[in-house]
């Protein structure tokens, strides 16, 4: 029942943080370019909604598996999402979509409503007990080592998955017109700065996680997840369904993939199976 209320308060945070971004737009006469959306309004809001609950169970795992005081965990949280969430989608966006094109301050002020929101939330209500494994002890040279490896690893996992999506959803980047496939070039160059983004929002999790290393890779895989495909994808009922599966399938694959390069290049060493690990993907 606790866990229930914990998961309500954090989505009824998430609604708030929506409502704080209506306000602040209409005060600062700010937009966000957007296609036209499938289906009536009602069910677009609907849909946010639903994408709240999505990001909010998708990160509860990995909150909830987070030791130290509630303003460390705040920060994990929200600085994850601001930039995994925020900053990632803004740079993809500008991209691989016009959709940008100005509208970078309309999406910076929703996605750092969403990230204050929802991680102070998860901060105050989520995890707290026990004591954080920590990252792996490492001298710098063995640390520049592993953060080569893990900045390269991205491009590496990007590629393998979205091969194997291609033949569905290239077609979709040459017909739709506010969609564009960047030169190959290009492309590389996004995931190696998309890397830095993922490590850099990564690691602080990490830092604090308090499971074994099995419970922190499913944690992570998930909150990659469901903030960098799913929470987008569920309502983005302007791409054909085709194209929202095959992407949501390949974030999923690329996220658990990385999170385990991440867990075994960076997560500190604890064997020991946490009582209850099992539910809810992992922690206490």
């Amino acid at each position: 029942m606790k866990t229930i209320l914990k998961v309500a308060g954090c989505w009824a945070a998430y609604v708030g943080g929506l409502m704080v971004f209506a306000v602040l737009m209409s005060v600062l006469k700010l937009h966000m370019s957007s296609p036209v959306p499938q289906g009536s309004r009602g069910m677009q809001f609907l849909l946010t909604l639903v994408s709240g609950a999505v990001l909010v169970l998708g990160l509860f795992p990995v909150s909830r598996g987070l030791a130290g005081g509630a303003g460390s965990r705040m920060a994990a949280v929200a600085g994850f999402l601001a930039l995994a969430l925020g900053v990632n989608t803004v740079i993809e966006t500008s991209f691989f979509t016009t959709l940008m094109d100005g509208g970078v301050g309309g999406a910076a002020l929703f996605y750092g409503c969403i990230a204050s929101a929802v991680g102070i939330s998860m901060g105050l209500l989520v995890g707290g007990q026990g004591e954080a494994a920590g990252l792996r002890h490492a001298g710098a040279v063995d640390w520049m080592g592993r953060g080569l490896m893990a900045w390269l690893s991205w491009p590496v996992i990007y590629f393998l998955f979205g091969m194997c999506i291609a033949p569905v959803v290239t077609p979709y980047y040459h017909s739709i017109s506010w969609l564009r496939l960047p030169s190959l070039g290009t492309i590389v160059g996004v995931q190696l700065v998309r890397s830095v983004i993922f490590l850099g929002s990564s690691l602080p999790l990490m830092a604090l996680w308090k499971g074994s290393r099995r419970g922190l890779w499913l944690s992570l895989g998930l909150a990659h997840a469901a903030t960098v495909g799913w929470f987008g994808l569920v309502g983005g009922t302007f791409l054909p369904a085709s194209m929202r599966i095959a992407h949501a399938l390949e974030i999923t694959g690329d996220s658990f993939a990385y999170a385990g390069v991440l867990v075994m290049l960076f997560a500190g060493e604890r064997s020991e199976f946490v009582s209850g690990e099992l539910s809810m993907v992992g922690g206490q």
